[in-house]
């Protein structure tokens, strides 16, 4: 019978919180999809800025819809990305109240998650990838755009080999 390893712990503060949203939000930030969604909408911007360029004031009209249109166009890209920024935060946070305690244990079957909310187990063959940064490892549960963010301070280099070798 092999033992299981004893849980990592810390007390989730401010800095743990911001730390792991910013990553787990660059995380979501550049996934395929929205790469593609922030390059469609920066190549409108830059088409509407040609087209408002060469009508210029030839029609008054057509320039003031064009100058709406492209100020749209940048508060939609700007204001899309503070929603997923504080919606990451605001799940992260959930799941993490500051002033809480986390522990995890990486298993041989499965990822222990333990905090105020309760215990997680989680099989490896439940997330599809992961992506370790500075102050957090993301993984991404398969079919879904879901994501469990692990402060990186829980996990072993050993933990990451671990995790990285079983998912």
């Amino acid at each position: 019978m092999t033992s299981e390893p004893a849980p990592r712990s810390v007390t989730v503060d401010a800095e743990l919180l911001r730390n792991v949203s910013a990553e787990t939000t660059l995380y979501t930030l550049t996934r395929p999809l929205a790469v593609i969604a922030y390059t469609a909408l920066l190549a409108a911007a830059i088409l509407n800025g040609i087209v408002l360029s060469i009508i210029g004031g030839s029609d008054e009209e057509r320039a003031r819809t064009l100058t709406w249109t492209l100020l749209a166009i940048i508060a939609l890209i700007i204001a899309s990305m503070f929603f997923t920024r504080a919606s990451v935060r605001r799940a992260i946070s959930t799941a993490m109240p500051s002033g809480t305690r986390i522990s995890v244990v990486v298993g041989e079957d499965a990822l222990r998650l333990a905090s105020k909310r309760g215990v997680s187990e989680m099989p490896y063959s439940t997330f599809a990838g992961i992506r370790v940064g500075r102050h957090a490892a993301v993984l991404r549960l398969s079919g879904q755009s879901v994501v469990t963010a692990i402060p990186r301070v829980l996990l072993s280099d050993a933990d990451i080999a671990t995790l990285r070798a079983k998912i």
